[in-house]
């Protein structure tokens, strides 16, 4: 018996937990290879995909209680936001809470049943949990150090602080109204504040805690950037119904346009249900660093 030479279960697990450390660590605490049953509490009822209740038997409780998950986002407070599993060896994803092999590899049918198992729990009490490969944890660009992974968890701590947002209530004086004068106002004028209101909390949360919403804007600001415009599902070869495919065009009068493509599976997980938003911000990145790199060499 020896003592193992690393806590990391290979060079890329620890590589890409630094990479997480770098850019979320001084908001967040980042954790490796937390017990599964330290996120959630395995006693008590699930909501099913087809929204009907189910507990864990005996020895499915067993096993999870044996199990852990490789990356960890915390809150200062040590609230659990999302866990990531490290799917190095197979490159998967999660599709909800089913798993998909990656392409080219060949499927384990009991790490499959496993994965599962976490997901279908996880997920039943509203927890967003992802699998996710390698390229996932790679930086977009030669010049991005930024990766989809930064751009899931941005998009889930966005939405959270968002909800959080909206369940203090909607007050008019926020949106320049007294009480009384918004009460005047018809239900289709309340309507569109409302949703007004809405949309600026969610641009507001997303450039406070998503570095891809900022990135973009810093860019777009840097090459003067102007419009942009997107295709979708242009790749006759990508199976729709479980990727989104996002085109952008990002014009610029003084450097030319750029496109850049992004495929992203639709993870459909909570708090990560809508991948075509993420593909639009990753797209957007990936032509703007494009354009950055034009005005270097001139």
């Amino acid at each position: 018996m020896s003592v193992k030479k690393s806590v990391f279960g290979s060079k890329e697990e620890r590589k890409f937990f630094q990479k997480l450390e770098k850019t979320w660590g001084d908001s967040y605490h980042i954790y490796h290879n937390l017990p599964f049953l330290n996120l959630i509490n395995g006693r008590g009822e699930f909501l099913g995909p087809d929204y009907t209740t189910f507990k864990l038997t005996d020895e499915q409780y067993e096993h999870l209680k044996k199990t852990s998950v490789d990356y960890v986002i915390c809150n200062k407070a040590d609230e659990p936001i999302l866990a990531i599993e490290f799917d190095g060896l197979y490159q998967g994803v999660n599709l909800g809470a089913n798993y998909q092999v990656g392409s080219g590899k060949k499927n384990n049918e009991l790490r499959k049943s496993k994965l599962e198992l976490k997901l279908r729990v996880a997920h039943g009490c509203g927890f967003p949990f992802i699998v996710l490969g390698s390229k996932y944890f790679k930086g977009l660009s030669g010049s991005i150090y930024l990766t989809i992974v930064d751009a899931i968890i941005g998009d889930v701590i966005s939405q959270k602080k968002t909800q959080g947002r909206v369940a203090e209530g909607f007050n008019p004086v926020e949106c320049g109204f007294s009480v009384d004068e918004f009460d005047t106002l018809s239900e289709h004028e309340k309507r569109e504040i409302i949703q007004a209101w809405f949309d600026n909390i969610s641009i507001e949360s997303d450039f406070e805690t998503n570095p891809i919403v900022r990135k973009v804007g810093q860019l777009m600001r840097e090459t003067k950037s102007g419009g942009f415009s997107y295709y979708y599902g242009n790749d006759p070869s990508i199976n729709k119904e479980i990727v989104d495919c996002v085109k952008c065009t990002v014009e610029n009068h003084l450097y030319g346009s750029a496109t850049a493509e992004v495929s992203l599976p639709r993870f459909s997980s909570p708090g990560l249900y809508f991948s075509t938003h993420l593909a639009h911000e990753i797209a957007q990145l990936i032509a703007l660093s494009e354009i950055q790199e034009r005005m270097k060499v001139r």
